[in-house]
């Protein structure tokens, strides 16, 4: 039976950190837990993937951390 790895083991320590991120546009959001999979969804424009802007804001997650978010784009 093969096995299929989803997403890599990143030697870089940057890499494997949890990462929230958000399109200060349209609202969209992802939770990543290790930034290489942020490749995959946002491909090589880093543009939102459903409304194609490149306002996008990232927070990284920490587990004793929080963080609150204002849309720039609401009054």
């Amino acid at each position: 039976m093969a096995t299929k790895t989803v997403m890599g083991y990143a030697k870089n320590l940057k890499d494997n950190e949890k990462i929230f991120l958000i399109c200060d546009q349209c609202l969209w959001n992802v939770t990543c837990v290790n930034k290489l999979y942020l490749h995959e969804i946002l491909g090589t424009n880093n543009l939102c993937p459903v409304c194609n802007q490149d306002k996008l804001s990232s927070f990284p997650v920490k587990p004793d951390h929080s963080f609150k978010f204002t849309n720039p784009n609401k009054g």
